[in-house]
Protein backbone atom coordinates (compact mmCIF):
# COMPACT_ATOMS: atom_id res chain seq x y z
CA UNK A 1 0.00 0.00 0.00
CA UNK A 2 1.03 3.44 -0.89
CA UNK A 3 2.85 5.26 2.00
CA UNK A 4 1.86 9.18 2.07
CA UNK A 5 3.68 11.51 4.25
CA UNK A 6 2.02 15.08 4.76
CA UNK A 7 2.90 17.89 6.95
CA UNK A 8 1.54 21.10 7.84
CA UNK A 9 2.64 23.87 5.21
CA UNK A 10 4.07 25.86 8.17
CA UNK A 11 6.62 23.59 8.91
CA UNK A 12 8.37 24.75 5.63
CA UNK A 13 9.38 27.93 7.22
CA UNK A 14 11.24 25.90 10.38
CA UNK A 15 14.20 25.31 8.14
CA UNK A 16 13.55 21.35 8.85
CA UNK A 17 14.41 18.67 6.13
CA UNK A 18 11.62 16.71 4.21
CA UNK A 19 11.84 13.46 2.33
CA UNK A 20 11.38 14.24 -1.48
CA UNK A 21 8.11 13.04 -1.68
CA UNK A 22 6.36 14.94 1.19
CA UNK A 23 3.09 16.41 0.91
CA UNK A 24 2.15 19.88 2.34
CA UNK A 25 -1.33 20.28 4.14
CA UNK A 26 -2.61 23.88 3.94
CA UNK A 27 -6.01 23.71 6.30
CA UNK A 28 -8.55 26.08 4.89
CA UNK A 29 -9.62 26.85 8.38
CA UNK A 30 -6.32 29.08 9.03
CA UNK A 31 -6.77 31.29 5.87
CA UNK A 32 -9.13 34.28 5.67
CA UNK A 33 -8.88 34.78 1.91
CA UNK A 34 -8.07 32.50 -1.13
CA UNK A 35 -5.72 35.13 -2.48
CA UNK A 36 -3.24 33.92 0.26
CA UNK A 37 -4.53 29.96 -0.52
CA UNK A 38 -3.62 31.09 -4.15
CA UNK A 39 -0.22 32.62 -3.49
CA UNK A 40 0.88 29.58 -1.47
CA UNK A 41 0.05 27.23 -4.13
CA UNK A 42 2.29 28.65 -6.45
CA UNK A 43 4.99 29.46 -3.47
CA UNK A 44 5.17 25.81 -3.47
CA UNK A 45 4.83 24.43 -6.79
CA UNK A 46 7.48 21.90 -6.31
CA UNK A 47 5.48 19.84 -3.84
CA UNK A 48 2.08 17.93 -3.82
CA UNK A 49 -0.84 19.47 -1.96
CA UNK A 50 -3.23 18.53 0.61
CA UNK A 51 -5.70 21.00 0.63
CA UNK A 52 -8.10 20.82 3.93
CA UNK A 53 -11.74 22.06 3.72
CA UNK A 54 -13.22 22.75 6.98
CA UNK A 55 -17.09 22.36 6.20
CA UNK A 56 -18.39 22.14 9.03
CA UNK A 57 -16.58 23.21 11.65
CA UNK A 58 -17.13 24.92 14.62
CA UNK A 59 -13.99 25.91 16.64
CA UNK A 60 -11.55 28.27 15.81
CA UNK A 61 -10.22 29.63 13.56
CA UNK A 62 -13.08 28.73 11.53
CA UNK A 63 -12.65 31.35 7.86
CA UNK A 64 -15.31 29.92 5.74
CA UNK A 65 -15.14 30.40 1.81
CA UNK A 66 -17.70 29.16 -1.01
CA UNK A 67 -17.24 25.64 -2.57
CA UNK A 68 -17.50 27.17 -6.13
CA UNK A 69 -14.48 29.71 -5.26
CA UNK A 70 -12.23 26.83 -3.87
CA UNK A 71 -13.45 24.64 -6.25
CA UNK A 72 -12.15 27.27 -8.83
CA UNK A 73 -8.43 27.35 -7.21
CA UNK A 74 -7.96 23.40 -6.68
CA UNK A 75 -8.99 22.91 -10.28
CA UNK A 76 -6.78 25.26 -11.94
CA UNK A 77 -3.66 24.11 -9.56
CA UNK A 78 -1.08 21.69 -11.39
CA UNK A 79 -0.31 20.53 -7.53
CA UNK A 80 -3.27 19.94 -5.56
CA UNK A 81 -3.61 16.53 -5.48
CA UNK A 82 -5.98 15.85 -2.76
CA UNK A 83 -8.99 17.89 -1.00
CA UNK A 84 -9.59 16.69 2.32
CA UNK A 85 -13.33 17.17 3.25
CA UNK A 86 -14.52 17.62 7.46
CA UNK A 87 -16.94 15.81 9.01
CA UNK A 88 -17.99 13.13 6.35
CA UNK A 89 -20.53 11.57 8.00
CA UNK A 90 -22.17 9.67 5.13
CA UNK A 91 -22.43 9.83 0.99
CA UNK A 92 -24.68 12.68 0.09
CA UNK A 93 -22.54 15.38 -0.13
CA UNK A 94 -19.68 13.39 -0.48
CA UNK A 95 -20.42 12.49 -3.92
CA UNK A 96 -21.46 16.79 -4.86
CA UNK A 97 -17.55 16.90 -3.92
CA UNK A 98 -16.19 14.00 -5.85
CA UNK A 99 -18.05 15.60 -8.98
CA UNK A 100 -16.93 19.09 -8.23
CA UNK A 101 -12.98 18.79 -7.87
CA UNK A 102 -10.08 17.40 -10.10
CA UNK A 103 -8.36 15.86 -7.05
CA UNK A 104 -8.38 12.88 -5.42
CA UNK A 105 -11.17 13.57 -2.10
CA UNK A 106 -10.11 12.12 1.13
CA UNK A 107 -13.32 12.14 3.64
CA UNK A 108 -12.22 12.93 7.04
CA UNK A 109 -14.06 10.57 9.87
CA UNK A 110 -14.80 12.84 12.85
CA UNK A 111 -17.35 11.25 14.28
CA UNK A 112 -19.73 8.01 14.96
CA UNK A 113 -22.07 8.43 12.25
CA UNK A 114 -19.10 8.59 9.90
CA UNK A 115 -17.65 5.11 11.24
CA UNK A 116 -21.00 3.47 10.90
CA UNK A 117 -21.38 4.92 7.10
CA UNK A 118 -17.48 4.09 6.73
CA UNK A 119 -17.65 1.46 3.60
CA UNK A 120 -20.27 2.89 2.26
CA UNK A 121 -18.51 6.36 2.27
CA UNK A 122 -14.97 4.39 0.89
CA UNK A 123 -17.52 3.09 -1.95
CA UNK A 124 -17.99 6.57 -3.05
CA UNK A 125 -14.62 7.40 -3.65
CA UNK A 126 -13.36 6.49 -7.04
CA UNK A 127 -9.69 6.32 -7.45
CA UNK A 128 -7.46 3.77 -5.96
CA UNK A 129 -5.73 3.23 -3.60
CA UNK A 130 -8.37 5.04 -1.86
CA UNK A 131 -8.10 7.15 1.52
CA UNK A 132 -9.32 8.28 4.24
CA UNK A 133 -7.96 10.29 7.38
CA UNK A 134 -9.56 10.16 10.50
CA UNK A 135 -9.60 12.58 13.16
CA UNK A 136 -9.13 10.45 16.56
CA UNK A 137 -9.36 13.89 18.95
CA UNK A 138 -12.62 15.19 17.17
CA UNK A 139 -14.22 11.69 17.22
CA UNK A 140 -13.39 11.45 20.99
CA UNK A 141 -15.21 14.92 21.33
CA UNK A 142 -18.16 12.92 19.54
CA UNK A 143 -18.54 10.08 21.51
CA UNK A 144 -17.96 12.19 24.92
CA UNK A 145 -20.83 14.26 23.49
CA UNK A 146 -23.02 10.94 23.04
CA UNK A 147 -21.45 9.34 26.32
CA UNK A 148 -20.07 6.57 24.41
CA UNK A 149 -16.14 7.45 25.42
CA UNK A 150 -15.76 4.23 26.61
CA UNK A 151 -15.79 3.16 22.48
CA UNK A 152 -13.36 4.67 21.64
CA UNK A 153 -10.80 2.05 21.38
CA UNK A 154 -13.24 -0.53 19.84
CA UNK A 155 -14.16 2.21 17.35
CA UNK A 156 -10.58 2.92 16.11
CA UNK A 157 -10.08 -0.48 15.83
CA UNK A 158 -13.27 -0.90 13.39
CA UNK A 159 -12.05 1.51 11.35
CA UNK A 160 -8.77 0.56 10.55
CA UNK A 161 -10.35 -3.24 10.27
CA UNK A 162 -12.82 -1.74 7.58
CA UNK A 163 -10.16 0.59 6.17
CA UNK A 164 -8.02 -2.68 5.79
CA UNK A 165 -10.53 -5.02 4.88
CA UNK A 166 -11.67 -2.29 1.57
CA UNK A 167 -7.46 -1.53 0.51
CA UNK A 168 -8.25 1.68 2.31
CA UNK A 169 -5.58 4.02 3.25
CA UNK A 170 -6.50 5.58 7.05
CA UNK A 171 -4.40 8.74 7.55
CA UNK A 172 -3.53 9.78 11.43
CA UNK A 173 -1.75 11.93 13.34
CA UNK A 174 1.37 10.55 14.07
CA UNK A 175 2.82 13.00 16.82
CA UNK A 176 3.19 16.33 17.04
CA UNK A 177 6.26 19.19 17.04
CA UNK A 178 6.76 22.14 19.11
CA UNK A 179 8.59 24.79 18.47
CA UNK A 180 10.13 28.11 19.89
CA UNK A 181 10.10 29.96 16.58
Amino acid sequence: MTNLFIVSQNLTKSNMKFPENTILRVNLAWHKDLDSVAEMLNEYDDHDIFLDIPVGRIKPPNHNHRIDDIMHIVNNSKNVKYVAISNVEDTKELSVYCKKFNAKIVPKIETLKGVNNLSDIVNVLEYSPKIIMLDHEDLYSNLVNLRKEEQYLDVMDRVVRTCEQMDTIVLRVKGIIFTSN
